[in-house]
């Protein structure tokens, strides 16, 4: 395990800036601040690195969105992608797959024809597809029903422990302090500033906090004294034993809110369930969810019914009522900054945020590709709702 490599009993010290989370985000922050200079950071993890949704998703990377800023967000991600193991010097296992959103409802298809003449218009060669297409395409696929789907050729998935040790490493070569099994319990404030970090193995003082927490974001700000919008959902994904060669692509289903793809070993790895839980959201699994999953994807998939599944896991996001990130400076601490909020797409997005949240604490300016994210956006009535987004911010499955 990672916290074995990067020990969670470093001394404790003050420090410049400080990062809650050793997720994706936070390392990937960490490691593009000291790369940029700012050496004097550390990151915080209440168990070990990965623990959070970093470590519990389906790692699949795509450029097929409806909205503009999301688009050029992740295109601009999609850049970084090709050349993230070269620059991490670890591979992360990147295979460029493609994938197929499949739709059934006619006002999903309108809404993917114009998303799809915007993404060409960004250089994002996605393309609509017939049902007989689709068909073709995919041929276990059973498109009964189905109308069209968005072809995208860029659509890939990596090894998500991988990018984790991948940035905790690069991170700590670059003198980073990486904390493991340190929880941040509370945050002092003087006047309106966050003045030290309180944890169960002492405070410190920091000039700038950053919250990557993921699902524990909410709670983190509410240390601060800052509110944000967020809810923590639920997540079930499953995996069957091996099987042979029989789905290359990666495959969604709008409608369904379904996801599989079929990895490098045989196995399937989806779910078609995105609460599963009755009460408050948790990491267990739920047989129900489980059920939902199987007959969804074998009523799609008809030649895995008789395919056993072998385990089953859960995983918490951070949900923002757009489904969309929170970032930027916040007005009631202004040295307390923001990433998270990215609900099931942060993962995809790590590898741009980073640069581009070091980049806005080194000069001050928020670039382009991040400011329609500002938190911010709620108070003047902007969201960045999503119409091809197949797990959606209500949580709820499309009809």
């Amino acid at each position: 395990m990672l916290s074995k490599v990067i020990p969670g009993a470093k001394a404790l010290r003050n420090h410049e800036i400080v990062i809650i989370g050793g997720g994706v985000h936070g390392l990937s922050l960490a490691y593009n601040l000291a790369k940029s200079g700012r050496t004097d950071v550390a990151v915080f993890e209440r168990s070990y690195l990965g623990a959070g949704a970093s470590g519990r998703n389906l790692s699949l990377i795509r450029s097929s969105w409806q909205q503009p800023a999301w688009a050029e967000l992740v295109w601009y991600c999609r850049q970084i992608w090709s050349q993230i193991s070269v620059e991490l010097d670890y591979n992360v296992m990147l295979t460029q797959r493609g994938s197929y959103l499949c739709i059934r409802d006619e006002r999903s298809v309108a809404v993917a024809r114009d998303a799809v003449a915007m993404q060409n218009s960004l250089g994002i060669p996605t393309r609509m597809v017939t049902a007989a297409e689709l068909a073709k395409a995919v041929p276990p696929l059973d498109t009964t029903g189905m109308l069209a789907g968005v072809h995208d050729p860029t659509a890939g998935i990596s090894r998500h422990d991988a990018l984790v040790w991948a940035y905790a490493r690069a991170a700590d070569r670059l003198g980073v302090a990486i904390h493991t099994e340190t929880p941040v319990t509370g945050l002092s404030v003087s006047g309106n500033r966050v003045n030290r970090i309180l944890t169960d193995r002492g405070s410190i003082a920091a000039d700038i906090v950053i919250n990557c927490a993921g699902s524990g974001s909410a709670e983190v700000a509410a240390m601060a004294g800052v509110r944000l919008p967020l809810r923590k959902l639920a997540l079930e994904m499953f995996v069957t034993e091996p099987y042979r060669a029989y789905l290359d692509p990666i495959v969604s289903v709008i409608e369904d809110q379904a996801y599989i793809m079929q990895t490098s070993r045989g196995e399937f790895v989806g779910g078609a369930e995105p609460t599963g839980h009755v009460g408050a959201p948790r990491l267990a699994t739920s047989y129900a969810a489980l059920r939902q999953s199987a007959a969804v994807l074998a009523r799609l998939f008809p030649a895995l019914r008789g395919v056993n599944i072998l385990r089953a896991w859960a995983g918490l996001i951070d949900m923002t009522p757009d489904g969309a990130g929170l970032v930027g400076q916040t007005e009631e601490r202004p040295n307390f900054y923001l990433d998270c909020g990215w609900g099931g797409e942060g993962y995809m997005v790590s590898v741009g945020t980073g640069p581009l949240i070091a980049e806005y604490l080194n000069t001050g300016v928020l670039d382009r590709r991040l400011r329609p994210f500002h938190h911010g956006r709620f108070a003047t009535g902007e969201r960045l709702d999503d119409g091809l987004l197949v797990v959606d911010a209500a949580g709820e499955t499309r009809t």
